[in-house]
């Protein structure tokens, strides 16, 4: 990991980091974490030209929380810009292992994401979350972490 910080969490230490070496291990973590964030996901290791790809951009990261030398939650973040917007992060992928939750994990990589946008020249961080099923204590977090919801709807087109 590159741009590392470390956070104390009780007894433990907490290691936020980006990712900036692909190995197998690794590729079959995100995708145990990816698991666990999406009923689509089904599963695998995150295939190592993904994860080389955010190595590679500038505009591009994951992000790890590691306790105790195994990955416990982890982001993807992003810089969209756009005529308008000018920059604004984009976060996707966050996840925090089911037996972290509650633990400050998501805390920490949640602060660390708004401290990665602002580096990158950014004014907002943007995010969605569907709010339905276990995926309802989400956006109470984000709401507890300073988050509002906007008066928009989330599209997508299949290309």
């Amino acid at each position: 990991m590159t741009d590392v910080e470390k956070k104390q969490t009780g007894a433990e230490e907490l290691w936020i980091g980006v990712v900036s070496e692909y190995t197998p291990e690794l590729a079959e973590r995100l995708g145990e974490l990816l698991q666990d964030l999406s009923q689509h996901y089904k599963g695998g290791a995150v295939p190592r030209e993904v994860i080389e790809e955010f190595i590679e951009s500038p505009w591009h990261d994951i992000v790890l929380a590691v306790r105790d030398e195994k990955i416990v939650g982890m982001l993807s973040v992003s810089v969209v810009m756009g005529a308008l917007i000018h920059k604004n992060a984009y976060l996707e992928d966050f996840v925090v292992d089911a037996q972290c939750q509650g633990g400050g994990v998501g805390t920490a990589l949640f602060r660390y994401a708004k401290a990665w946008g602002r580096r990158k020249g950014c004014a907002r961080l943007e995010f969605t979350s569907s709010g339905k099923g276990k995926k309802r204590q989400a956006v109470d977090f984000y709401l507890s972490h300073g988050a509002s919801i906007r008066d928009t709807n989330a599209f997508r087109v299949e290309l």
